[in-house]
Order: structure tokens, then C-alpha cells, then sequence
């Protein structure tokens, strides 16, 4: 294969052509001053070199960079490997063209942690620009209003601080992911009692939650349990999730433990009367056993990489072609996976 051109800077290429990078930078913009012949040259090289115009161009000709850094919680070590996968994948696209990506992994949930880390990120005043997935959006937004106060440009992903000035948020909508869960749960149980296990009571928890009722409150024939807050600590505690399974007809587990819950299910499916059907989020190797194993009914994915990418490529185009940001949402999808399609996601 030859040489990529997106590998190549507007100076190699204004070199082969012959021409100075502002004659090129010119062209590619569609900003006039430039003779016929030129011109030709120009689109003949291009073609050639089988080169598509990039809005970064005129950008990296004026030989600036953008220094951006992304923050997001270190834990579930699985689900924020795949939000890196996007995230690598765009630096990728884009390294050429000015920017530099640091990565900062705040420890587990810990706002106040995180709060001090981007803290530092603004008092450096060494980034353009900061992506971040905040562990407590309500306690952010006066980090992200002074960010935004410096000349940093903020954007969110995967959870969104909406109080905020923030430019955009990439993510799903955790409103629709709820009721997406009740509504495959009403449609297994038919009538009965359904609850959700949930951990942090963020936003983006309290989101799902929402969801979760206003499909409840369609269906007569179901009821909603309140839902059972259990910490972290919790998960590891079998006992407390005993009688709770024999009270209710279906869950839909909101937090990031789904296969927690499928093992305690395990354990304590043989004195259940009945199977209980059991909803979540993400993939990983756990998910997908108890997918197989008949303990998980479904689980709803977030598209991951998707959110990394898309955080990072919308950042870097904005401040590249220095305009705001065309939507203040980029809503990426959702999936229902189940045991029949999960061999993709894995």
C-alpha cells in the first residue's frame, strides 16, 4: 500500500507540487488568490495522491497544536478500556494534525479525586481543551464554568454534567436506556413486580431510573418495587439479595455490577419459584457466560468505543476550525444483547 495521505503534512505536500504551504492552504479552503494554473496543479496532485481535503488542513499549516486531555474514572476497568479504544482510535486520526492526548484515570467513583485532577489540568494552563467524564456531574459544573473561564473548551462523555457550560456531550441517553430495560421486562413477566438495583445516585443513574418508571406507569398490570440502593461493598454481601429476588418478577440491574447480581441469581435460583428474568449493561467474558448460562436475560450496551471516539474527533474539529460545536448532544446508540447475538460483542 502506498503512503497514506493523510500521513503527510500540508508542507510535504506543498513541496511536491512545487508551491508554498499558503498557496496550498488557499486552495484546499476555497479562498481565491490563487491562478488558474495553480489551481490545476493543485487538483491534479491531489488526485494523485488520492487525497482527501481534511478541515484540519489550514489548521496545521499555521503550525499550531492543540494539547487536550481526556478524564474519566479508572473503574469498571472493562467498560473504560473500550471508551480508551475510541479514544486512541481518534488520536490516531488527528495526531498529525496537532494534537497531543494525555489520559487521566481518576480513582474509581471518587469525585473529590477528580475534582483535584482536573483542578489541576485548568491551574497548568498548558491544555486547549479537556474531555471529561465526570463522576459527579452536579459537583463538576463549577470546575467546568472556570475551565471554560480560562479559554479551555470542555466537553463531557458518557456522562453529562447538562448544568454546565460545557460545549457538547457524547453519550446515550440514559432516559431511554431505562425504559428500553422496563420495556423488555413487562414484555417477559407480563404482570408483576419489577425493581432496579442501582449504586451512585449521579445523574446519569437517576436518568435510567426515570426511564425505568415511565414504562412501569404505562403498564397497569406491573408494579414498581422502590429501588434497592446498595453500595459497592454491598455487591460482595449474598445474603442481602435473598429475600429481595423473592419479592419481585424482574430486575434490571442499572449500575455496572450486572454480573454480580447474575452470580448471587445463581446461588440462589434453586428455592426460587420461578426464573427471574435479570436485565443490565455492557459485555464482558462474565456477562457473556451468564448470557449462556440462561442467569441474564438481556443486557443493553452503550457502544463504548463509540462515546471515546466521538469525544475526541468533535473536540479536536471545533477548536481546529475554531467554531462551537454544531449540537450540544451527540446521542450514540444502544444495543440489546442477548444470548443469541453475543458472540459479536465479545
Amino acid at each position: 500500500m502506498s503512503r497514506s495521505s493523510k500521513r503527510l503534512t500540508v508542507k510535504e505536500i506543498a513541496e511536491q507540487i512545487g508551491i508554498s504551504p499558503a498557496t496550498l492552504d488557499r486552495v484546499l479552503n476555497n479562498r481565491g488568490m490563487v491562478k488558474p494554473k495553480t489551481y490545476q496543479m493543485v487538483m491534479d496532485k491531489i488526485k494523485e495522491l488520492n487525497y482527501i481535503p481534511n478541515k484540519s488542513a489550514s489548521f496545521l499549516s499555521r503550525k499550531q497544536q492543540i494539547h487536550m486531555a481526556v478524564v474519566f474514572p479508572e473503574h469498571p476497568e472493562y467498560f473504560w478500556k473500550q471508551i480508551e479504544t475510541g479514544i486512541q482510535t481518534a488520536w490516531r486520526e488527528f495526531r498529525d494534525y496537532g494534537l497531543e492526548l494525555e489520559l487521566v484515570r481518576t480513582e474509581k467513583y471518587d469525585p473529590e479525586k477528580q475534582r483535584q485532577a482536573v483542578g489541576q489540568l485548568i491551574e497548568s494552563g498548558q491544555y486547549d481543551a479537556i474531555a471529561l467524564s465526570p463522576a459527579e456531574p452536579l459537583l463538576m459544573v463549577d470546575l467546568i464554568d472556570r475551565a471554560v473561564d480560562a479559554g479551555i473548551a470542555v466537553c463531557t462523555f458518557n456522562t453529562d454534567s447538562p448544568a454546565s457550560r460545557r460545549l457538547f456531550y457524547v453519550g446515550c441517553d440514559y432516559r431511554i436506556a431505562g425504559r428500553v430495560a422496563a420495556d423488555m421486562l413487562c414484555k417477559l413477566t407480563g404482570r408483576g413486580k419489577l425493581s432496579v438495583i442501582a449504586s451512585e445516585t449521579n445523574f446519569q443513574m437517576q436518568q435510567k431510573i426515570a426511564g425505568f418508571r415511565e414504562v412501569i406507569g404505562e403498564h397497569p398490570e406491573m408494579e414498581m418495587a422502590g429501588p434497592l440502593k446498595v453500595t459497592q461493598e454491598d455487591y460482595g454481601s449474598p445474603e442481602l439479595f435473598d429475600e429481595y429476588f423473592r419479592q419481585v418478577d424482574g430486575i434490571y440491574v442499572a449500575s455496572a455490577r450486572l454480573h454480580s447480581i447474575a452470580g448471587h441469581l445463581a446461588r440462589a435460583r434453586p428455592e426460587l419459584a420461578k426464573p427471574l428474568p435479570l436485565v443490565g449493561h455492557d459485555m464482558t467474558e462474565d456477562i457473556y457466560r451468564g448470557l449462556q448460562d440462561g442467569l441474564i436475560t438481556a443486557t443493553i450496551c452503550q457502544d463504548p468505543v463509540n462515546q471515546g471516539y466521538l469525544a475526541v474527533k468533535t473536540m479536536f474539529e471545533c477548536l481546529s476550525a475554531g467554531k462551537r460545536s454544531q449540537a450540544k448532544e451527540y446521542i450514540t446508540k444502544l444495543e440489546v444483547v442477548t444470548k443469541e447475538n453475543a458472540h459479536y460483542y465479545v
